[in-house]
C-alpha cells in the first residue's frame, strides 16, 4: 500500500492497533468535550493537556495489566504526535456535544473505569472527566 502512495502501517496483532487508537481517544475525546476546545487549544493549555496525558496513562497501564503489547515506548510522545497532527480537529464526541445528541462516552473514556475494575486500577482523572461530560449532556438529555 505504501508504494501506492497510501500511508499504511502493518500490525501482527490487531490488539495493538485497537489499543493505540484507544489510548488517542481517551487522551482526546472527554478533555476536548469537558474544556470545548480542539485538539491544538487541549495541547496548547498546559492545565487541559495535563488532565488529558493523565486520562491516557490511566488507559495506557490498563493496556499493560491486559499484557498488551505497545509498538512504542513512550505513550506521552505516541499521542502528542498524533494529536500534532491534527490541531484543528474536533473529536466525534465534542462534535456530538455541540449538535446535543448522546456521545460514544460510555465506549471511550467510560470504558477505561469499568475494565480496571478487574486489576483494581484506579482510575479518577476518567471518572471526574465521565462524570462532567455527563453532566455537560443532561442539559440536552432526558
Amino acid at each position: 500500500f505504501q508504494n501506492a502512495g497510501f500511508n499504511a502501517k502493518a500490525f501482527e496483532n490487531i490488539n495493538t492497533l485497537i489499543w493505540e487508537k484507544f489510548l488517542c481517544n481517551v487522551t482526546f475525546s472527554a478533555p476536548c468535550t469537558v474544556y470545548e476546545q480542539t485538539v491544538g487549544a487541549l495541547m496548547a493549555d498546559p492545565d487541559h493537556w495535563m488532565v488529558a496525558l493523565a486520562a491516557m496513562q490511566e488507559a495506557y497501564r490498563l493496556g499493560q495489566a491486559k499484557n498488551i503489547e505497545f509498538s512504542f515506548e513512550d505513550p506521552v510522545a505516541y499521542v502528542t504526535a498524533f494529536g500534532a497532527q491534527m490541531p484543528n480537529a474536533r473529536p466525534s464526541m465534542l462534535l456530538d456535544f455541540l449538535a446535543k445528541k448522546p456521545s460514544e462516552l460510555d465506549a471511550i473514556n467510560g470504558m477505561v473505569p469499568l475494565l480496571s475494575k478487574e486489576f483494581d486500577l484506579p482510575t479518577p482523572v476518567n471518572d471526574d472527566l465521565v462524570a462532567k461530560v455527563r453532566l455537560k449532556e443532561a442539559s440536552f438529555i432526558g
